[in-house]
Protein backbone atom coordinates (compact mmCIF):
# COMPACT_ATOMS: atom_id res chain seq x y z
CA UNK A 1 0.00 0.00 0.00
CA UNK A 2 1.50 3.15 -0.83
CA UNK A 3 0.77 5.86 1.91
CA UNK A 4 1.36 8.86 -0.15
CA UNK A 5 3.24 10.88 2.02
CA UNK A 6 1.79 10.01 5.20
CA UNK A 7 3.99 8.22 8.12
CA UNK A 8 2.61 5.25 9.32
CA UNK A 9 2.34 6.32 13.23
CA UNK A 10 -0.31 9.29 11.64
CA UNK A 11 -2.02 6.40 10.40
CA UNK A 12 -2.03 4.22 13.05
CA UNK A 13 -3.13 6.95 15.41
CA UNK A 14 -5.54 8.30 13.60
CA UNK A 15 -7.31 5.25 12.63
CA UNK A 16 -7.17 4.22 16.36
CA UNK A 17 -8.36 7.90 17.82
CA UNK A 18 -11.17 8.24 14.90
CA UNK A 19 -12.32 4.10 16.58
CA UNK A 20 -11.73 5.40 20.14
CA UNK A 21 -14.06 8.30 19.67
CA UNK A 22 -16.53 7.02 18.19
CA UNK A 23 -16.95 4.68 20.18
CA UNK A 24 -16.72 6.65 23.36
CA UNK A 25 -19.43 8.82 22.26
CA UNK A 26 -21.63 6.04 21.05
CA UNK A 27 -21.38 4.20 24.26
CA UNK A 28 -21.54 7.40 26.34
CA UNK A 29 -24.83 8.57 24.32
CA UNK A 30 -26.11 5.20 24.92
CA UNK A 31 -25.91 4.77 28.45
CA UNK A 32 -27.44 8.51 28.37
CA UNK A 33 -30.16 7.16 26.70
CA UNK A 34 -30.67 3.82 28.24
CA UNK A 35 -31.09 5.90 31.77
CA UNK A 36 -33.83 8.21 30.46
CA UNK A 37 -35.66 4.97 30.43
CA UNK A 38 -35.83 4.30 26.66
CA UNK A 39 -35.90 0.75 24.85
CA UNK A 40 -33.09 -1.39 24.59
CA UNK A 41 -32.86 -2.34 21.56
CA UNK A 42 -33.23 1.15 20.25
CA UNK A 43 -30.26 2.24 22.23
CA UNK A 44 -28.39 -0.35 20.78
CA UNK A 45 -29.56 0.97 17.31
CA UNK A 46 -28.63 4.13 18.26
CA UNK A 47 -25.32 3.30 19.04
CA UNK A 48 -24.53 1.68 15.83
CA UNK A 49 -25.86 4.40 13.94
CA UNK A 50 -23.92 6.98 15.92
CA UNK A 51 -20.53 4.96 15.87
CA UNK A 52 -20.88 4.20 11.62
CA UNK A 53 -21.71 7.79 11.45
CA UNK A 54 -18.33 9.02 12.89
CA UNK A 55 -15.57 6.37 11.74
CA UNK A 56 -16.71 4.95 8.52
CA UNK A 57 -16.61 8.24 6.87
CA UNK A 58 -13.20 9.22 8.45
CA UNK A 59 -11.58 6.08 7.86
CA UNK A 60 -12.83 6.18 4.09
CA UNK A 61 -11.58 9.94 3.91
CA UNK A 62 -7.91 8.71 5.64
CA UNK A 63 -8.04 5.84 3.15
CA UNK A 64 -8.43 7.85 0.59
CA UNK A 65 -5.73 10.02 1.26
CA UNK A 66 -3.60 6.93 2.17
CA UNK A 67 -4.58 4.93 -0.99
CA UNK A 68 -5.87 6.75 -4.25
CA UNK A 69 -8.81 3.70 -4.57
CA UNK A 70 -10.30 3.13 -0.94
CA UNK A 71 -13.07 0.76 -2.35
CA UNK A 72 -10.75 -1.61 -3.41
CA UNK A 73 -8.72 -2.24 -0.84
CA UNK A 74 -11.86 -2.90 1.09
CA UNK A 75 -13.42 -5.20 -1.40
CA UNK A 76 -16.12 -3.59 -2.88
CA UNK A 77 -15.85 -3.68 -5.92
CA UNK A 78 -17.02 -7.08 -6.36
CA UNK A 79 -19.50 -8.27 -4.92
CA UNK A 80 -19.55 -11.44 -5.57
CA UNK A 81 -16.09 -12.01 -4.22
CA UNK A 82 -16.92 -9.99 -1.19
CA UNK A 83 -19.92 -12.59 -0.61
CA UNK A 84 -18.12 -15.49 -1.09
CA UNK A 85 -15.16 -14.18 1.10
CA UNK A 86 -18.18 -13.07 3.99
CA UNK A 87 -19.39 -17.21 4.07
CA UNK A 88 -16.30 -18.85 4.10
CA UNK A 89 -15.63 -16.64 7.12
CA UNK A 90 -19.02 -17.17 8.95
CA UNK A 91 -18.56 -20.66 7.83
CA UNK A 92 -15.28 -21.39 9.42
CA UNK A 93 -17.15 -20.21 12.70
CA UNK A 94 -19.56 -22.70 12.10
CA UNK A 95 -17.14 -25.72 11.53
CA UNK A 96 -15.11 -24.98 14.21
CA UNK A 97 -17.87 -24.19 17.20
CA UNK A 98 -19.75 -27.55 15.95
CA UNK A 99 -17.09 -29.25 16.01
CA UNK A 100 -16.50 -27.94 19.64
CA UNK A 101 -19.90 -28.93 20.38
CA UNK A 102 -19.37 -32.77 18.41
CA UNK A 103 -16.43 -32.94 20.66
CA UNK A 104 -17.43 -31.30 24.32
CA UNK A 105 -21.33 -33.74 24.02
CA UNK A 106 -18.50 -37.14 23.23
CA UNK A 107 -16.58 -36.58 26.24
CA UNK A 108 -19.57 -35.89 28.48
CA UNK A 109 -19.04 -32.60 29.05
CA UNK A 110 -22.04 -30.97 27.81
CA UNK A 111 -25.58 -32.15 27.06
CA UNK A 112 -28.13 -30.77 24.61
CA UNK A 113 -31.26 -30.79 26.26
CA UNK A 114 -33.46 -28.27 24.23
CA UNK A 115 -33.34 -26.27 20.94
CA UNK A 116 -35.54 -23.10 20.70
CA UNK A 117 -37.02 -21.41 17.74
CA UNK A 118 -39.48 -18.52 17.77
CA UNK A 119 -40.18 -15.44 15.84
CA UNK A 120 -39.36 -13.04 18.47
CA UNK A 121 -36.19 -15.30 19.11
CA UNK A 122 -35.40 -14.70 15.45
CA UNK A 123 -36.31 -11.02 15.08
CA UNK A 124 -33.82 -10.27 18.21
CA UNK A 125 -31.07 -12.46 16.67
CA UNK A 126 -31.41 -10.60 13.10
CA UNK A 127 -31.59 -7.01 15.08
CA UNK A 128 -28.50 -7.74 16.43
CA UNK A 129 -27.06 -9.19 13.83
CA UNK A 130 -27.44 -5.77 11.80
CA UNK A 131 -26.15 -3.51 14.74
CA UNK A 132 -23.10 -5.97 15.24
CA UNK A 133 -22.62 -5.24 11.69
CA UNK A 134 -22.62 -1.64 12.00
CA UNK A 135 -21.21 -1.37 15.47
CA UNK A 136 -18.46 -3.74 15.52
CA UNK A 137 -18.04 -6.10 12.77
CA UNK A 138 -16.89 -3.67 10.10
CA UNK A 139 -15.77 -0.78 11.32
CA UNK A 140 -13.78 -2.62 13.65
CA UNK A 141 -12.25 -4.55 10.67
CA UNK A 142 -11.78 -1.44 8.63
CA UNK A 143 -9.86 0.21 11.13
CA UNK A 144 -7.70 -2.71 13.08
CA UNK A 145 -7.59 -5.12 10.26
CA UNK A 146 -6.95 -2.83 7.72
CA UNK A 147 -5.82 0.45 8.11
CA UNK A 148 -3.99 -0.64 11.36
CA UNK A 149 -2.25 -3.85 10.13
CA UNK A 150 -1.17 -1.64 6.71
CA UNK A 151 0.29 0.63 7.94
CA UNK A 152 2.47 -1.77 11.16
CA UNK A 153 2.99 -4.18 7.88
CA UNK A 154 4.79 -1.38 6.22
CA UNK A 155 6.95 -0.33 8.63
CA UNK A 156 7.76 -3.52 10.95
CA UNK A 157 7.16 -6.24 7.97
CA UNK A 158 4.38 -8.43 8.08
CA UNK A 159 5.09 -11.00 10.99
CA UNK A 160 5.50 -8.49 13.33
CA UNK A 161 2.60 -6.07 12.26
CA UNK A 162 0.23 -9.46 12.74
CA UNK A 163 0.99 -9.46 16.15
CA UNK A 164 1.52 -5.79 16.98
CA UNK A 165 -1.66 -5.38 15.90
CA UNK A 166 -3.87 -7.39 18.56
CA UNK A 167 -2.38 -5.10 21.25
CA UNK A 168 -3.36 -1.68 19.49
CA UNK A 169 -7.17 -3.34 18.82
CA UNK A 170 -7.05 -4.55 22.61
CA UNK A 171 -6.12 -0.88 23.97
CA UNK A 172 -8.98 0.71 22.19
CA UNK A 173 -11.91 -0.88 24.70
CA UNK A 174 -9.30 -0.19 27.97
CA UNK A 175 -8.88 3.54 26.43
CA UNK A 176 -12.56 3.89 25.99
CA UNK A 177 -13.33 2.13 29.42
CA UNK A 178 -10.72 5.02 30.92
CA UNK A 179 -12.50 7.98 29.20
CA UNK A 180 -15.57 6.81 30.97
CA UNK A 181 -14.20 6.64 34.51
CA UNK A 182 -12.91 9.88 34.05
CA UNK A 183 -15.97 11.59 32.41
CA UNK A 184 -17.99 9.82 35.15
CA UNK A 185 -19.83 7.40 32.67
CA UNK A 186 -20.34 3.81 33.69
CA UNK A 187 -17.05 1.63 32.69
CA UNK A 188 -16.87 -1.85 31.23
CA UNK A 189 -14.55 -4.11 33.57
CA UNK A 190 -11.47 -5.13 31.69
CA UNK A 191 -10.34 -8.28 33.27
CA UNK A 192 -7.36 -10.20 32.20
CA UNK A 193 -9.23 -12.89 30.22
CA UNK A 194 -11.01 -10.35 28.15
CA UNK A 195 -7.67 -8.82 27.49
CA UNK A 196 -6.59 -12.25 25.97
CA UNK A 197 -9.77 -12.65 24.58
CA UNK A 198 -9.49 -9.44 22.32
CA UNK A 199 -5.81 -10.57 21.65
CA UNK A 200 -6.40 -13.86 20.23
CA UNK A 201 -9.69 -12.87 18.36
CA UNK A 202 -7.64 -10.35 16.93
CA UNK A 203 -5.35 -12.64 15.71
CA UNK A 204 -7.16 -15.03 13.68
CA UNK A 205 -9.41 -12.33 11.89
CA UNK A 206 -5.79 -10.82 11.17
CA UNK A 207 -4.91 -14.18 9.85
CA UNK A 208 -8.00 -14.47 7.83
CA UNK A 209 -7.23 -11.37 6.35
CA UNK A 210 -4.22 -12.14 5.37
CA UNK A 211 -4.67 -15.86 4.10
CA UNK A 212 -7.74 -15.26 2.06
CA UNK A 213 -6.96 -11.41 1.32
CA UNK A 214 -9.89 -9.98 1.81
CA UNK A 215 -11.54 -7.81 4.90
CA UNK A 216 -14.50 -9.69 3.91
CA UNK A 217 -13.54 -12.65 5.41
CA UNK A 218 -12.38 -11.21 8.73
CA UNK A 219 -15.96 -9.50 9.25
CA UNK A 220 -17.70 -12.65 8.03
CA UNK A 221 -15.97 -15.07 10.67
CA UNK A 222 -16.45 -11.93 13.01
CA UNK A 223 -20.03 -11.30 12.88
CA UNK A 224 -20.97 -14.98 13.10
CA UNK A 225 -18.88 -15.77 15.84
CA UNK A 226 -20.47 -12.93 17.72
CA UNK A 227 -23.68 -14.32 16.35
CA UNK A 228 -22.02 -17.67 18.26
CA UNK A 229 -20.86 -17.03 21.13
CA UNK A 230 -24.41 -14.87 21.82
CA UNK A 231 -27.35 -16.23 20.76
CA UNK A 232 -25.78 -20.37 20.58
CA UNK A 233 -23.10 -20.96 23.11
CA UNK A 234 -23.41 -18.34 26.37
CA UNK A 235 -26.09 -19.80 27.86
CA UNK A 236 -28.27 -16.36 28.10
CA UNK A 237 -32.20 -15.72 28.72
CA UNK A 238 -32.28 -15.24 24.33
CA UNK A 239 -30.58 -18.11 22.68
CA UNK A 240 -31.26 -21.37 20.22
CA UNK A 241 -30.47 -24.05 22.54
CA UNK A 242 -29.62 -25.15 26.20
CA UNK A 243 -27.07 -27.58 27.75
CA UNK A 244 -26.24 -28.76 30.72
CA UNK A 245 -22.76 -28.48 31.18
CA UNK A 246 -20.71 -31.21 33.27
CA UNK A 247 -17.35 -29.50 33.04
CA UNK A 248 -17.83 -25.86 34.13
CA UNK A 249 -17.06 -23.45 31.58
CA UNK A 250 -16.85 -26.00 28.96
CA UNK A 251 -18.92 -23.80 26.63
CA UNK A 252 -16.89 -20.25 27.48
CA UNK A 253 -13.47 -21.62 27.58
CA UNK A 254 -13.67 -25.11 25.38
CA UNK A 255 -16.19 -24.40 22.54
CA UNK A 256 -15.24 -20.64 21.99
CA UNK A 257 -11.44 -20.26 22.85
CA UNK A 258 -10.17 -23.35 22.90
CA UNK A 259 -11.95 -24.49 19.37
CA UNK A 260 -13.01 -21.23 17.63
CA UNK A 261 -10.21 -19.03 18.30
CA UNK A 262 -7.31 -21.49 19.28
CA UNK A 263 -7.60 -24.40 16.77
CA UNK A 264 -8.39 -21.72 14.06
CA UNK A 265 -5.27 -19.94 14.57
CA UNK A 266 -3.60 -23.64 14.18
CA UNK A 267 -5.50 -24.05 10.88
CA UNK A 268 -4.58 -20.36 9.36
CA UNK A 269 -1.21 -20.62 10.42
CA UNK A 270 -0.80 -24.61 8.97
CA UNK A 271 -2.22 -23.55 5.50
CA UNK A 272 0.18 -20.41 5.26
CA UNK A 273 3.18 -22.43 5.69
CA UNK A 274 1.98 -25.02 3.44
CA UNK A 275 1.19 -21.86 1.24
CA UNK A 276 4.94 -20.83 0.94
CA UNK A 277 6.26 -24.35 0.93
CA UNK A 278 4.51 -24.88 -1.98
CA UNK A 279 4.79 -21.70 -3.61
CA UNK A 280 8.32 -21.64 -2.88
CA UNK A 281 9.15 -25.36 -4.52
CA UNK A 282 7.33 -24.14 -7.69
CA UNK A 283 9.48 -21.17 -7.56
CA UNK A 284 12.75 -23.60 -6.93
CA UNK A 285 11.56 -25.74 -9.78
CA UNK A 286 10.46 -23.25 -12.13
CA UNK A 287 14.26 -21.94 -11.79
CA UNK A 288 15.98 -25.14 -12.34
CA UNK A 289 14.03 -25.44 -15.29
CA UNK A 290 14.72 -22.35 -16.71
Amino acid sequence: MGNKGMKWWTIVLSSWGIFVMGLFISTAVGQTVSHAGYFEPLVHVLQAVLLAFIVLPSLYWLLKKSNSRPFLVIGLPSVKRAFLRFITGAGLVAVLSGSGFAIAEWLGWIRITEFHFSMSLISIALLNVVVAFFYEAFPEELTFRRAVYSALSDRFGRIFALFLQPVVFALAPITVSGLHLITGFEAAPITRDYVILLVTFGIILQLLRLVTNSLWTSIGFHLTYLFNSRFIVLQREARFLTYDEIEPGTGELFIIFMMTLLMGIVILISVTIVRRLTIGRHNKEGFNHV
